[in-house]
């Protein structure tokens, strides 16, 4: 079963707008939503706490760029867990699609469908990289990293769950009857 390449084309073009749509909205949040930056920055804000001297005053807007910088990698690192999460969940979604659409026999779509646990299974592990990414990020600002960290890991939670009560358990029942009911008709129930 070949997909024509429009299709690849249109699969192509729907990642590329849910991505961009993504770090759009995630960039507006960051430039004009204060609380949204604050989940960013922390609440560090040494050159308000240090204006006694040159040296002091020096210090402190070094480490306000530093952790602004920081922030900045954390915002993209998030906007990049997320696209991920995205692309994981719309790749099971065509996955399992083209098997339940599929006109292989029944027991081979059910071997397929063995197979296929991997895309399920991808959503959690992307949340691991978030959260190995967040203790990279923990060197600059602890602030950043548990919420990269715990949004990355119940994104990939959340995603895999919905795969699988959506996806995995509707199209494995149906085979599973599929594959039973020929064989009543054969014994004659």
């Amino acid at each position: 079963m070949k997909m024509p390449p429009k299709k690849y084309l249109f699969i192509a073009g729907v990642y590329a707008a849910v991505a961009f749509a993504i770090i759009l909205v995630f960039l507006l949040l960051y430039g004009f939503n204060d609380f949204f930056r604050s989940l960013f920055e922390g609440n560090v804000t040494p050159s308000t706490q240090l204006k006694t001297g040159n040296d002091l005053h020096k210090a402190a807007e070094t480490i306000e760029s530093i952790n602004r910088k920081a922030a900045w990698l954390s915002l993209f690192i998030l906007i990049f867990i997320l696209i991920l999460q995205v692309f994981a969940f719309m790749t099971a979604a065509f996955v399992f699609l083209r098997l339940k659409r599929s006109r292989e026999d029944v027991r081979i779509r059910i071997e397929k469908l063995e197979n296929a646990d991997l895309f399920l299974d991808l959503p959690l592990y992307l949340g691991l990289l978030g959260t190995v990414a967040s203790f990279i990020i923990m060197s600059f600002n602890p602030n950043i990293s548990r919420l990269i960290a715990y949004s990355s890991t119940l994104v990939g939670i959340i995603i895999s769950v919905i795969l699988r009560l959506t996806l995995q358990y509707p199209l494995r029942q149906s085979l599973i009857a599929a594959s039973v009911a020929p064989h009543e008709k054969d014994s004659g129930k």
